[in-house]
């Protein structure tokens, strides 16, 4: 008996939430004495969580769980003492937090060490003080109130609780009991309730019903009412718990209605009264705020229950694109906010003063304005909380209400004209001198240049005043066309500046002006100009920081681009004297596109040049050292592009090029362009091969200029990176870390004259100046250090905006140490996620204050598709053919995954059939490149990384995959029959309700059939997996899709040539997968174990129907991989370059395609299907890719402009019946810019006809997709939809036959939780007679419940069968449909839309036993993953909306023989 007990599983089990990331559900100030602290605390409610936020600091002190499942709708502070010390400060606090039913009380003491404002100097403490009765209905709104003057606690608090039936109760803090419980004259259900008032006597209850109206009532004495009730009688009268008249102390009160106020349209969301109750503000469904007038008091003459409806000089706030969820009154301010992701700000007079578009997804639910500090804060869906700082300036009117005379930021606004033009007070004719160019050098330097050649410098004043200085004259009445700055630390002047002007006038001379800027007036210390171009073709001049002021580079329209050599004339010539001074031309640089060049950038030590056009291109020259340090006057050199990129920002403009960062043998390339887009490319130096990795579209952008980082800058923030650029009439800047607004500044667009000037902190340090009207406008933001905090800024991390419907670790080896110790760095994750509106983001979990501390958003899915699934690929399978068997093949896997060559991927399908590829971009970096990557921000992150953790993960777009437009998915045949014909052969199993596997040997088949032009289909589910050819470069990821039209697909992406290939479909199917998995088992020959033959594939599939199948996909991988190794696929044409967006980058056309499928021939009149096992020669066309979309657009190929081709792709077909036919692919239009190499290193610039073709072998003249059966299914495993699906092996557990052991966890819409053993071994190892009968007993029932199923694979050495040992059901695991499982072969967790994450341990037979429950904060969740940093130490990851991280910890010591 002490045996047994000691082999009983033993389980000690630990679980603790994360901090919840999602949307932000409620927000409160808690105010300090000024001389404590300027700016407020904030405390923000996210899930069942609180959040306490120093606003100067902008760090979140400490977070507190105080809900189980509820989320806090809704926060209430009361300043209670403030205790001051010599060495610090104590603040107390008390905070009533409410949520659905629900009430609790919190002490909160604030502690604050003087002298400092380090976060670790600050001590918060929160105790629950009360945990109020359940009501019987929501609360809607809490407030604190003083107690009655006559009573007997005089001078303590209560609280009145404002629930959705109408009622208001008030609470006892001192006692711990209702005192009063009033009930409104009309009973009805609300929306929404505010309450206002410190006393009884002064409460106010405004109240948004079902029926669009607003009933203001208050609660009062009621005249003559008699006291005879003792004071402990009468605290509550039992009798009449919701009548109008309730006794209080020695007093009864009653309900009095005080206004109706109609006019709303839509349900009344929130209500906020103004500071003396006399107006409140209301919002609403019909995208309207309204503000309304409200008697304060009843005239005498008006009896008690008699409604006062006054007369209203109501203001309607009409302006939101969608809902208003939330509002907040100053006393001349109003803000809403709303669904549409806008705050706006109003006057009382219903004029709107300012919008603001920062967050993302479904909305602001959340605002919050401190007339004090002038601080508002917003918060939403997308878990961001933004701060901004609005500073107006007011004066009462004549009614003595304030009016808004001005509502600008703490910016000086200068207006000038140039000297020639505030001379001239006419109208403007054509010899009107007007502004050309505008180029800030510093925040109070603005050169200026017009159209009659003149160069003047304006210097800017703190009193805006605007003193000008007339440089020089470069030509007489010749146009000034282009100007550009060189900013230099002077030889000439002790620590002063010279500044180099390059100026480009219209007859094409060039023009060098060196300016000395002094403090009382710019000089002229150098100029000269020489023949650049000739009359009407000099467009642009451009200097380059890297190579100095010696180098200038002009421009003209046709592409060229010139290089000029400035060398200093002879010492005994005088500086002044221009004749002298020597220009020499160094090289032309002839862009193969022949399109303008509008920016550039160079590397001297790289030997680079990087040029971007007007049509969206790039283009590499070489920039040779031994060139531009060759000082002697020689003929230039035409110099020829070594590669480029064609349609980067699609057909829009190239703004700026720059080099982003540079490695040993890579450079990468950031640009910006009129599509709204920072592209990031990469060039590897060695191989000249320009490849694109990633890109962030700005939404609020449609025109980024330039993209600015600072990384010498000591604070965070400014480490951050910010986008300049134009989104219709307003110049912005957009802070691309906290996703911000900087800046806005209407200024009638981009096409006018302007120029801007940022500093190290553009928040506090920013210039703006543009022209219109002969008049320069300047906006001068300039607030120097310590006078200022950093605002705008992001309190916390921004997320997706919408549900998410997936959910994948990203783990790496590395991340866990090899003694199985978790650290930091081992339990720090990165986790990937899709949403439903089509992004896809990678965020950093962190254990500690703040868990969230960096999301990526990594891209999105072409117009927004929805993303259904995402699975991470990591483990590289090599594949050997039967002439190359694999010695010892465990070891040489290792050492082909350690190469670090192999690709890591991320695979998103979801809405319109769209799946897209992901590459890590995780460099292992040297200490020295780790302390940079801390500086440096990943493409795309939306999110400044932590201190001292490395941030150096980061995945970039590999390839889409999608239909071309009108096609439609696989699709059953009309013969349908004869494919259930075939079906009825597939072994099959039925799973009753007691757990009885019962053999049913036909599928019902339910043909999808729809219209064929329909395109509305989706994907559900994916599994992915990379096989590699041993002893090639090849790498093959093999995907799995399981579409909504009930198909399922393996499709095969060829790596590095980015080729996608249909391989086989998976046929058939009863009704659409939700699941899928996949398994992987080595094979190797019974006597030795160390050589392995080859790999068994096999795919698991949960169905809508219940059930759940099992595919094998081994023979159709095998011969498409051999086939592969022997096609050229080097030579296909790689085009898909780029990803696609919405916007300018496709110049608003669709893609072209090639829409060359080849037809899927039948074999006679039937469906040729075939099974995944069955023998079938290696060169069969049938299992390599029937189909190959080749995605042509001439904006985003990297083809040369210059070539015109007409290709055509043939396949020719040649089978072993000596029949040959062609199969031509041919475009339905002539296809320009077609680049046949991706290799190439130059260009093609010449007109070809292009023909690739392959032979491929076979045995018939079939050429379709073949239908793999499915190889075993399990039917009514479920009694609904199995919504999730996991699968592992069993590695401490060895079978009796030597084979391999594995998991299933499913979970369905039954709420029920399965579980299945099964084990895959060779066929050789055991005897025929082992099948017959075999020894497997189920848990509950015991009799036999299966025999094990056999499939043949194509030679005797695959043989292998599979068999179930054990089945366990939980009918009510969850008490809703469980949507996420996960198991490792020890531990089963498992999520469902009850809101509770169960873990599960396997215990003898397999029967799972419960050890944990917890209630999350994600409502609806829809996914889970997990993975194990430690030993027993999990961490379970759940998404839905939002996301929340799980930690698990316990010990499973199983039994031996399990």
């Amino acid at each position: 008996m002490s045996k047994s007990m000691a082999e009983e599983t033993r389980t000690q089990w630990s679980l603790q939430c994360s901090q919840y990331l999602g949307e932000i559900s409620a927000l409160c100030f808690l105010h300090f004495p000024t001389h404590l602290s300027s700016l407020p605390f904030l405390l923000a409610g996210s899930g069942s969580q609180l959040m306490l936020y120093d606003l100067e600091s902008g760090k979140m002190l400490r977070s507190f769980h105080v809900f189980d499942g509820i989320r806090v709708h809704g926060i209430t502070c009361l300043f209670i003492d403030c205790t001051e010390g010599t060495v610090s400060s104590k603040l107390g606090f008390q905070l009533a937090v409410f949520g659905e039913s629900r009430v609790k009380l919190f002490s909160l003491v604030i502690e604050l060490f003087l002298g400092t404002q380090n976060q670790s100097e600050v001590s918060v403490n929160l105790n629950l003080l009360h945990l109020l009765p359940k009501f019987g209905n929501w609360v809607l709104d809490v407030c604190f109130m003083k107690g009655f003057v006559s009573s007997y606690n005089e001078g303590s608090h209560c609280l009145a609780i404002g629930c959705s039936d109408n009622s208001v109760h008030v609470w006892d803090i001192l006692n711990s009991i209702v005192i009063l419980e009033v009930q409104s004259p009309e009973r009805c259900l609300l929306y929404s309730m505010r309450l206002w008032g410190d006393n009884i006597e002064a409460l106010r209850i405004a109240s948004g019903t079902i029926f669009n109206e607003i009933l203001v009532w208050k609660v009062v004495p009621k005249y003559n009412a008699p006291s005879s009730k003792s004071p402990v009688e009468d605290h509550f009268d039992q009798s009449y718990p919701f009548s109008n008249h309730v006794l209080f102390h020695y007093q009864q009160f009653e309900a009095v209605h005080m206004d109706k106020l109609a006019g709303h349209e839509g349900s009344i969301f929130r209500i906020t009264w103004s500071s003396d109750g006399s107006n409140l503000v209301s919002v609403s469904d019909d995208r309207s705020a309204r503000v309304w007038a409200v008697h304060a008091e009843r005239n005498g003459s008006d009896k008690p229950g008699y409604s006062i409806v006054p007369e209203l000089d109501g203001v309607v706030l009409f302006g939101h694109n969608a809902r208003v969820w939330d509002c907040c009154i100053s006393d001349s301010l109003i803000v809403t906010a709303g669904e549409d992701c806008t705050s706006r700000m109003w006057g009382l007079d219903g004029k709107q003063l300012l919008m603001i578009k920062e967050h993302i997804g479904r909305g602001i639910w959340r605002c919050l304005y401190d007339a004090n500090s002038s601080l508002l804060i917003t918060a939403g869906f997308d878990s961001a909380i933004k701060v901004h700082q609005l500073h107006g300036f007011w004066s009462k009117g004549s009614d003595g209400r304030a009016e808004v005379k001005e509502f600008i930021d703490r910016t000086e606004i200068f207006t000038a004209r140039i000297p020639a033009s505030s001379e001239h007070n006419g109208l403007m004719d054509s010899k009107s001198e007007y502004v050309r160019c505008l180029h800030f050098t510093c925040e109070d330097s603005l050169y200026v240049a017009t159209n009659q050649g003149y160069l003047y410098h304006a210097k800017l004043s703190k009193t805006r005043d605007v003193k000008w200085t007339e440089l020089v004259q470069v030509s007489n009445e010749v146009p000034i066309v282009c100007m550009d700055i060189l900013s230099l630390k002077s030889s000439e002047l002790s620590g002063g500046v010279e500044d180099w002007l390059a100026v480009g006038d219209g007859k094409g001379y060039m023009t060098i002006v060196k300016v000395l800027s002094d403090v009382s007036a710019p000089k002229v210390s150098l100029t000269f100009s020489w023949q650049a171009g000739m009359e009407r073709q000099l467009l642009g001049t451009y200097w380059c920081k890297s190579l100095g002021y010696r180098y200038i580079f002009t421009t003209d329209p046709k592409g060229t681009l010139k290089l000029w050599g400035l060398y200093d004339p002879s010492p005994s010539v005088s500086h002044s004297s221009a004749g002298h001074y020597n220009v020499s031309l160094i090289g032309e640089f002839a862009s193969c596109f022949g399109i303008r060049i509008l920016c550039l950038d160079a590397s001297f030590e790289e030997e680079v040049l990087v040029c971007g056009d007007l049509r969206g291109n790039l283009v590499l020259f070489p920039l040779l050292k031994s060139l531009l340090l060759n000082t002697s006057v020689a003929s230039e050199e035409k110099m020829s592009p070594i590669n480029y990129f064609k349609g980067v920002h699609g057909i829009s403009s190239v703004s700026s090029v720059s080099f982003a960062r540079l490695s040993s043998n890579q450079i990468e390339i950031c640009s910006t362009g009129g599509d709204g887009c920072i592209c990031y490319l990469e060039y590897d130096r060695d191989q000249k091969h320009l490849e694109f990795i990633g890109m962030k579209q700005v939404k609020e952008l449609s025109l980024i200029q330039s993209v600015s980082e600072d990384n010498d800058s000591v604070d965070d923030l400014a480490s951050g990176r910010y986008a300049a650029g134009f989104a219709s009439v307003d110049f912005i800047i957009w802070n691309l870390i906290t996703e911000t607004k900087v800046v806005q500044i209407p200024c009638g667009g981009w096409r006018r004259p302007h120029s801007y000037y940022l500093g190290d902190v553009p928040e506090m340090k920013n210039c703006f100046a543009y022209v219109k009207d002969e008049m320069i406008y300047i906006h001068r933001n300039w607030i120097l250090d310590g006078e200022g905090k950093i605002i705008p800024r992001n309190l916390h991390v921004q997320f997706h905006g919408r549900e998410m419907h997936s959910i994948c670790f990203v783990s790496e080896n590395l991340q866990l140490r090899a003694n199985g110790k978790h650290n930091l760095y081992s339990r720090f994750s990165w986790i990937a996620t899709g949403c439903e509106d089509g992004t896809v983001r990678l965020t950093r979990y962190t254990p500690g204050v703040e868990n969230w501390s960096a999301s990526k958003l990594l891209g999105e899915h072409v117009s927004g598709s929805a993303v259904r699934s995402i699975c991470c690929v990591s483990e590289i399978h090599v594949f050997a053919s039967e002439a190359n068997t694999i010695s010892d093949g465990r070891n040489r896997q290792v050492v082909d995954t350690d190469n670090g060559e192999n690709p890591f991927l991320l695979i998103s399908v979801g809405a319109k059939r769209v799946l897209t590829s992901w590459l890590l971009r995780n460099r292992r970096l040297d200490k020295e490149e780790a302390l940079a990557d801390q500086q440096y921000s990943e493409i795309g992150s939306s999110n400044k990384p932590s201190s001292g953790v490395s941030s150096s993960m980061s995945f970039q777009w590999l390839s889409t995959d999608m239909p071309a437009k009108y096609s439609s998915s696989h699709k059953y045949p009309e013969d349908a029959e004869k494919l259930v014909g075939a079906a009825e052969n597939v072994s099959s199993t039925k799973v009753d309700a007691i757990s009885h596997f019962q053999g049913k040997g036909k599928m019902d088949i339910k043909p999808c059939l729809g219209d064929k032009y329909e395109d509305d289909w989706r994907y559900m589910a994916v599994t992915a997996f990379l096989v590699k050819y041993a002893g090639s470069r090849l790498t093959v990821c093999f995907v799995v899709v399981a579409c909504s039209d009930a198909t399922l697909a393996l499709r095969a992406l060829i790596l590095p040539y980015r080729l996608w290939f249909d391989v086989a479909l998976l046929a058939p199917l009863s009704s659409p997968v939700l699941a899928l998995q996949h398994v992987i088992v080595p094979i190797c020959l019974p006597s030795e174990e160390s050589i392995q033959k080859g790999k068994v594939y096999i795919v698991i599939s949960g169905a809508t129907d219940g059930s759940i199948a099992f595919w094998d996909l081994t023979g159709s991988i095998e011969a498409f991989m051999l086939r592969v190794s022997t096609l050229h696929v080097e030579k296909f044409i790689d085009c898909q370059k780029r990803p696609r967006t919405g916007r300018g980058s496709q110049g608003g056309r669709w893609w072209r395609s090639l829409s060359s499928s080849l037809s899927k021939r039948r074999v006679g009149s039937g469906l040729v299907t075939t099974k995944g096992g069955d023998g079938t020669d290696h060169n069969k066309l049938n299992h390599v890719a029937s189909r190959t979309e080749l995605l042509i657009n001439d904006s985003e190929s990297s083809a040369a402009a210059c070539s015109q081709a007409t290709t055509s792709l043939q396949l020719e077909v040649n089978t072993d019946d000596s029949s040959s036919e062609t199969c031509e692919i041919r475009p339905s239009h002539v296809l320009n810019n077609v680049h046949h190499d991706s290799e190439s290193s130059a260009p093609a610039c010449s007109q070809a006809t292009a023909s690739l073709q392959s032979e491929v072998n076979t045995d018939d003249s079939s050429s379709e997709i073949y239908e793999i059966r499915p190889l075993h299914v399990l039917n009514n495993v479920h009694l609904s939809g199995v919504n999730c699906l996991h699968v592992s092996d069993i590695k401490d557990c060895q079978s009796s036959l030597g084979g391999f052991l594995f998991n299933i966890i499913s979970g369905g819409d039954d709420q029920a939780l399965n579980y299945l053993r099964f084990e895959l071994f060779l066929l050789a190892t055991v005897t025929d007679d082992e099948f017959v009968t075999p020894d497997i007993r189920n848990s509950i029932s015991g009799p036999e419940i299966t025999r094990p199923f056999v499939t043949y694979g194509e030679n005797q050495n695959k043989n292998y069968a599979i068999k179930f040992l054990y089945h366990e059901k939980i009918a009510s695991a969850h008490s809703s449909a469980i949507k996420g499982v996960w198991t490792d072969g020890c531990w089963v967790f498992s999520t469902g839309l009850d809101q509770r994450v169960r873990c599960w341990s396997f215990e003898k037979h397999g029967k799972l036993t419960e050890h944990g429950c917890l209630v999350i904060s994600v409502p609806e969740p829809e996914a889970l993953d997990a993975r194990a940093c430690g030993r027993n130490n999990y961490q379970i990851a759940v998404a839905g909306r939002g996301m929340q991280i799980v930690e698990f910890s316990g010990i499973c010591e199983m039994d031996g023989g399990e």
